[in-house]
């Protein structure tokens, strides 16, 4: 992590637990900062090697982290496939016998205009670009929300 510095009075700031507020320790000023493709790669820090427990592991991670934007396919803990849909984005995996096979969709409105076939390293990769989108819009529209209650 970067070190922050404190936007009201220029002391250095400290993390929180979920490493995304910061807390200035002279003046108490917070600011929530952003989370970048990389940390949620790391974060998930997936083996890609053994397909049984990568799909049951980014099962459990999406459901915990988006569950409304997630649907889980499985029977007991196998996992057949995952869908994840981040407008305009939407993720999809499904299990063909000992591979998944991995697609990127580009969503309009909730409709698939383009369909594409993807190695599975690059998946993630713009999986994780997708989630950290996602929860960056969603931090700024909590801190917005937040900062207009405080206003009333």
């Amino acid at each position: 992590m970067h070190p922050v510095n404190c936007h009201n009075c220029g002391a250095p700031m400290q993390p929180g637990a979920d490493g995304r507020l910061y807390k200035c320790g002279f003046c108490g000023t917070q600011a929530q900062v952003a989370v970048a493709a990389d940390q949620i790669a790391a974060g998930m820090a997936l083996d890609l090697s053994n397909i049984e427990n990568f799909l049951a592991h980014l099962a459990r991670g999406l459901m915990t982290a988006v569950p409304q934007q997630v649907k889980i396919e499985s029977s007991g803990a196998h996992v057949h496939g995952i869908e994840v849909n981040l407008e305009p984005d939407a993720f999809v995996l499904k299990r063909e016998g000992g591979h998944v096979v991995s697609q990127y969709k580009k969503l309009v409105r909730g409709i698939a205009l383009k369909t594409k076939d993807l190695p599975l390293d690059q998946w993630v990769q713009m999986l994780s670009e997708s989630l950290a989108r996602h929860a960056n819009v969603n931090a700024q529209a909590g801190a917005l929300a937040a900062q207009l209650a405080g206003r009333r």
